[in-house]
């Protein structure tokens, strides 16, 4: 599940909302210089995105779980890594505007400098 959050900065007092976690068909990866967001759907992924639910021991998420459990028993497709998949992932959305790559892991940053050291103050909304 994904959140849109409150934050605050602790090195400059911005004030500002930023959004983590992708949701039930997308993933939300995060610029690892700037700390921009973008989305892609799990339906863009295609059979990577399925290769990689073949190879979980488990459904990816509870409302997915029926069609997870389909395609782990009855698609004949090879299963990759949650690595190889976040690796391909990440070369397939490609590089932020700014010049960096989006990350699976990247931190979340200050809008205005940059800063890792933010305070999560309130949710202002979850999504799927």
């Amino acid at each position: 599940m994904g959140q849109i959050v409150r934050a605050s900065c602790l090195e400059c007092d911005e004030r500002f909302e930023m959004t983590s976690g992708g949701g039930f068909t997308f993933h939300l990866l995060r610029c690892d210089t700037c700390g921009r967001t973008t989305a892609i759907s799990f339906a863009a992924l295609g059979d990577l995105h399925l290769r990689y639910l073949k190879g979980l021991s488990g459904p990816y998420c509870l409302a997915t779980a029926e069609h997870d459990e389909r395609v782990r028993t009855n698609s004949d497709i090879v299963p990759i890594s949650t690595e190889e998949y976040h690796r391909r992932v990440e070369e397939r959305v490609g590089q932020c505007r700014c010049g960096g790559r989006y990350r699976f892991s990247a931190p979340a940053r200050c809008p205005k400098c940059r800063a890792t050291h933010l305070r999560e103050e309130a949710v202002v909304l979850n999504y799927d």
